[in-house]
């Protein structure tokens, strides 16, 4: 709420003298905060508003106790136990032998099906995004992830997590204080278990490829390697002291590692192998260039094949994914355009932007779903042209997986909406040549399969149905046949299926490589797709026909995702997504010249249908077979410590000051038990919460004792004065929340309530002098009931909400118990929009009110801060206040560095606000039409800036009041820290 709710005081001892109301009741907002209800999840919800985490699935939870694991799974996921645990398993005994270490207690490992179920985990209590693939967590070293993967890559994957265990018991002897303290490098942590998985791709090398040719490649002692490339530098660096030093030196850095104080990987690496850090990042660096130079030599970047389109006046962008229209003169992409994830239109001839289709910030869903920019790189491309050429589909973020999006070429936007809930994470859309019908890959009931969408009846259907990966589908021309890709044994291989029998499948591609993205050509004789037979990922050609295979490119880095643009004359031109220099750009090459000459391959047209149980499976090195004897329910009322932070400083008016937050929580984070204690001097305060949020309707019971000093404005010396009398809050809460969707929930709650609070109250002394001081003591207890409304769909930039909007109901009630009646009900609404102007700037509107009737209704404060700036805080007091505030935002500098200190993310505004505050029972006249200006109504105008500071923001405004009519003297200055509305 954007003002305090203070619902204390007896209407007979009110004054007229607002302002010393106002601060007399300033030291109440502590106070307020505690009528307000609170949010089951305090991470979710940062503050009033905030967007919902919410949990689609009820999980029943079980456990399976293998010889190294405590296993977590629900029950949908029974038929997948046998694999994790196989899995698991072997890389446990993998990873112990290289490593010469045992992990002495089981290590838990909580597994979901897909990575939509993944994300609702509680473990981590923000939100998930679809580009973390798993996690593992120092505290009670679990392991968290999903299994929805190609069996090899989910083998990596929980290698990868394992090893981070690993780390933790090696380096850190099982210690989370030690792990804090030591603050190992990222490139060290991650590059290590990329090294020990082994689960580098194709697509994954092409980074270090390319940092390696563009001369990118940072030195060892950097800490500030971030981001995905940590990885990729982490994992080169591991390989490099293996083939120098071998197993026993790599393994001799590590304990070095773990006997450095305070994390240091170059006086590890010195102590390790006699060799200080930069004599390491030479050597280091002359082995990465003889190993990637001479390849550049060989081949080259990719546009030594193919012409770079442009996004804007010669500017690069990221774009990925392109699909040609039908016509062949557009081609269409995902791409990073002024700092929004968008779909872009290009003219295929200039190779230049027409437009951007999706521009604008999204507010009915999260984000396109985009390989490589927002999610792992799997197979295929995000974007599917219709065959009239007037729409694209693509997949969205939104709510609990991924929806089909229709984007209108002509006019641009998103036409319609599709939800597909009876199937996770839909990939790699395809449109038959009918238009009445998508395609695409998706997982149900633990198998990743091709489906079909038919976009009048929305009925989904298998077109394979099988153990195996499949993936990347793509139409023929006439609409007979797919060509996708499936995962058989190690490696990813293409099928084609007939889709009126999808018994009749063939398989296309043959050996150990990868082939993916496959599009036919317009004729249907031929397919292109990428294929890594050489070690990089470059674009292919096979003729349906005669089996001959021909290459296009052959870079150093990597192209992709190749789309076909039918010309005149038969001729075809292939655009292709391509890396380089840390870019994704688009390139345009023609066919008819190949580098190299057709190659025969195994494919036939007169091969017999495969059956798909005969194609090889991955198998792990380890079988385990379930026991049954080793499974149990999960007990979901063991806890232990997850967090614990605290603080102490002193006020400026000497006050010792002093928290301690203590979080318990289960093995799954669904419940957690919070201790929140302060102290103030001899005063000490307790705020306990048990919260429960395993279900979708989350609830949480609350007990609380608050006491603090008596801070007042004195208004007889003009002064701020503390005074030793308290005010105390003691009570007892429940609430629930109902999230309806990503955007919009339900909160209420129940509590009972004792207060006991010191009043300063002038009046008359025995000479008659009325500015006499004096206490009253006030004590009551009731109970209270609240309920609130909230929505959220505002979309940020890196300053703040910039686009959207955000609106709350609250109303709350209690009942009188001395008197008939009502002691007090509050009804507040809160609502704000946010207009972009620009991609960097916006209009910020807000419109709050407040009314509170009853035997003793609440005093409402506002003024200051955020609400109506050029006033004190709170300085505008009654039991009615609305106001509204207009803000221009713009930026100012992005980043400003002194010697000493840096300051990012500078912004800019100028600003409007008008209110006011009144009492039902005085009379109000907000405007005074005779004098042309307000009268009880008071509006300020001004400018201000905020620059973030040490992660905070820091707030300066500059206002000045105004009644329409004239303003006060000069700029007032106010200055506070934390974010604005």
């Amino acid at each position: 709420m954007a003002s305090s709710t203070l619902a204390f005081l007896n209407p007979s001892l009110r004054r007229d003298t607002s302002r010393l109301t106002a601060l007399a009741l300033a030291c109440g907002l502590c106070l307020a905060l505690l009528f307000v209800p609170s949010p089951a999840a305090e991470a979710q919800y940062a503050d009033s508003f905030g967007k919902n985490k919410v949990q689609y699935r009820d999980f029943e939870w079980l456990i399976y106790h293998s010889p190294h694991f405590d296993v977590y799974y629900y029950v949908e996921e029974e038929e997948q136990l046998e694999k994790v645990v196989s899995f698991a398993e072997s890389a446990y005994d993998e990873l112990s032998r290289e490593l010469d270490f045992q992990i002495q207690e089981p290590v838990p490992l909580i597994f979901y099906a897909t990575h939509s179920a993944f994300e609702q985990n509680n473990i981590i209590l923000n939100f998930i995004p679809e580009g973390v693939g798993a996690f593992a967590s120092p505290v009670r070293n679990r392991m968290v992830l999903p299994v929805d993967l190609p069996d090899p890559e989910l083998l990596a994957l929980i290698k990868h997590e394992l090893t981070h265990i690993f780390q933790y018991e090696m380096l850190f002897s099982g210690s989370l204080a030690r792990g804090l303290a030591v603050n190992p490098p990222l490139w060290l942590m991650e590059g290590m278990a990329s090294y020990f998985a082994d689960d580098e791709t194709t697509p994954d090398r092409m980074y270090l490829r390319d940092a390696v040719v563009n001369d990118l490649i940072p030195s060892i002692a950097t800490t500030g390697v971030n981001g995905f490339f940590a990885y990729r530098f982490g994992h080169a660096a591991f390989d490099y002291m293996e083939e120098r030093w071998g197993k026993d030196g790599l393994l001799d850095f590590l304990y070095e590692f773990r006997n450095t104080i305070g994390g240091r990987a170059d006086r590890a690496i010195e102590r390790a192998f006699k060799l200080d850090a930069e004599d390491f990042d030479r050597d280091f660096r002359r082995w990465l260039r003889a190993k990637y130079l001479p390849e550049l030599v060989e081949t080259g970047e990719p546009s030594d094949f193919g012409r770079r389109f442009r996004v804007g006046q010669g500017l690069r962008g990221q774009a990925i994914s392109p699909v040609a229209s039908p016509s062949g003169d557009l081609v269409a992409a995902i791409g990073v355009y002024q700092g929004d994830l968008d779909i872009l239109l290009f003219d295929g001839e200039s190779r230049r932007l027409i437009r951007n289709l999706t521009e604008g910030y999204a507010t009915e869903y999260q984000y396109i779903s985009s390989q490589f920019l927002t999610n792992g790189r799997q197979f295929g491309r995000d974007l599917a042209f219709s065959p009239d050429g007037n729409y694209l589909a693509a997949f969205v973020k939104r709510e609990r997986s991924r929806s089909v999006i229709l984007v209108n070429v002509v006019k641009g936007g998103v036409e319609r909406i599709i939800d597909l809930w009876d199937v996770e994470q839909p990939l790699n859309p395809t449109w038959s040549a009918d238009g009445r019908t998508l395609a695409f890959s998706a997982n149900r009931d633990g198998k990743f399969d091709i489906f079909q969408l038919n976009l009048e009846t929305l009925e989904v259907s298998n077109v394979t149905d099988d153990e195996l990966y499949n993936g990347s589908p793509t139409y023929s021309p006439d609409g007979r046949t797919l060509v996708y890709s499936k995962v058989v044994g190690d490696f990813v291989k293409l099928f084609q299926v007939n889709v009126d029998d999808p018994s009749k499948r063939f398989q296309l591609t043959f050996g150990e490589s990868n082939e993916y993205d496959a599009v036919y050509s317009p004729t249907g004789d031929r397919i292109y797709f990428t294929s890594d037979s050489n070690g990089v990922d470059n674009i292919y050609g096979l003729d349906l026909a005669t089996g001959e295979r021909i290459q296009y490119t052959d870079v150093v880095t990597g192209t992709f995702m190749p789309a076909v643009l039918p010309q005149p004359n038969d001729r075809e031109r292939i655009v292709y997504s391509g890396y380089w220099k840390g870019n994704f750009d688009l390139y345009l090459l023609d066919t008819d010249a190949p580098i190299s000459e057709p190659v025969q391959t195994e494919f036939s047209t007169a091969a017999e249908p495969v059956v798909i149980a005969e194609l090889p499976a991955f198998e792990p090195d380890i079988q385990v077979a379930i026991d049954d004897a080793n499974k149990e329910e999960y007990g979901d009322f063991s806890f232990f410590l997850e967090n614990a932070d605290g603080f102490i400083g002193v006020d400026d008016d000497q006050t010792v000051l002093g928290r301690v937050i203590l979080t318990f929580s289960d093995y799954l984070g669904d419940k957690r038990l919070i201790g929140i204690f302060d102290s103030q001097n001899s005063l000490a305060n307790f705020d306990v919460r048990y919260l429960d949020l395993q279900d979708r309707l989350q609830w949480q019971v609350r007990l609380f004792d608050v006491r603090s000093f008596f801070v007042f404005f004195d208004n007889r010396n003009d002064d701020v004065d503390r005074l030793e009398e308290q005010y105390q809050l003691t009570g007892v809460q429940g609430s629930v929340i109902y999230p309806f969707s990503f955007n919009q929930r339900a909160e209420a709650g129940v509590g009972y309530f004792y207060r006991k609070f010191t009043r300063p109250v002038f009046g008359p002394n025995f000479s008659g002098d009325p500015r006499d001081l004096d206490f009253i003591e006030f004590e009551d207890d009731f109970p209270l009931l609240f309920a609130s409304l909230v929505g959220d769909n505002a979309v940020y930039a890196a300053t703040g909400p910039i686009s959207g909007s955000r609106w709350r109901v609250d109303a709350s009630y209690s009942p009188d118990l001395d008197d008939s009646g009502t002691l007090y009900t509050i009804l507040s609404v809160d609502g704000r929009r946010y207009i972009p102007v620009t991609r960097r700037s916006s209009l910020a509107l807000r419109l709050y009110g407040s009314i509170s009737d009853g035997n003793n209704p609440a005093i409402f404060g506002i003024g200051g801060l955020d609400t109506i700036r050029g006033f004190d805080f709170r300085e505008l007091t009654g039991d009615r206040v609305a106001f509204a505030n207009v803000e221009y935002r713009f930026p100012l500098v992005d980043f400003l560095a002194t010697p000493v200190v840096s300051f990012q993310g500078i912004q800019g505004r100028f600003f409007f606000d008008i209110g006011a505050a009144w009492f039902d029972e005085n009379d109000f006249d907000f405007y005074d039409s005779d004098e042309s200006q307000l009268r009880d109504g008071v509006a300020s105008y001004g400018f201000g800036v905020t620059a973030n500071f040490l992660g905070l923001p820091f707030n300066w405004d500059f206002s000045k009041q105004w009644n329409f009519d004239e303003s006060t003297e000069g700029f007032r200055t106010d200055f506070y820290i934390g974010s604005r509305f």
